[in-house]
């Protein structure tokens, strides 16, 4: 029989098992409750069952477009103007994704070219870097500061440059920058 081994070397060779991976199978071991992932503790409602089978039954069973299916996406401008008064156009400002990683590797890969750099804030997410690294980006890590986490804006703007492409905020004090 012939060998057909391949030698793929991996664009992120640095990049290790994710921390839900690790956590996961901690909670397994230590029969613990997990909260590293969104596991739901409850079984799948039997209308979601029927509801899925329904539309399936209709010919719902094939991609959506790109951007997520219209009648959701104004659902989602709904929801985000009475929840929290905010208006957006569901054609032109909300896209629909498997999830947040994917819609931050999208959002990433779309923006960071070779050589561009990145600020996160540190600890960070782990699939941040590992995203602009495979886009040829330079990660540019910033230290949240303790005890509560908070954002040196003095830091930041050093830290901007003419390579500066994105920074990348996951914090509820983003919410102070914007009132």
């Amino acid at each position: 029989m012939t060998d057909f081994t391949i030698d793929l070397p991996s664009k992120l060779p640095h990049a290790g098992t994710s921390i839900f991976a690790i956590m996961s199978k901690m909670a397994l071991e230590h029969n613990a409750i997990n909260l590293s992932q969104g596991f739901p503790d409850f079984p799948i409602s039997e209308t979601l069952i029927d509801r899925v089978h329904y539309y399936m039954k209709q010919g719902y069973n094939q991609y959506a477009p790109m951007p997520g299916v219209p009648v959701l996406r104004k659902a989602i401008t709904a929801k985000a103007l009475s929840t929290y008064g905010l208006a957006y156009d569901a054609e032109t400002e909300i896209t629909v994704t498997a999830g947040a990683t994917q819609a931050l590797f999208t959002a990433i890969t779309a923006f960071v070219h070779r050589g561009d750099e990145v600020i996160i804030f540190e600890p960070a997410y782990d699939s941040y870097a590992p995203a602009i690294e495979a886009c040829g980006g330079l990660v540019r890590g910033i230290s949240l500061n303790l005890p509560d986490f908070h954002i040196n804006w003095r830091e930041v703007e050093a830290a901007i440059g003419p390579k500066t492409k994105m920074i990348i905020i996951n914090s509820p004090e983003i919410e102070f920058l914007i009132a």
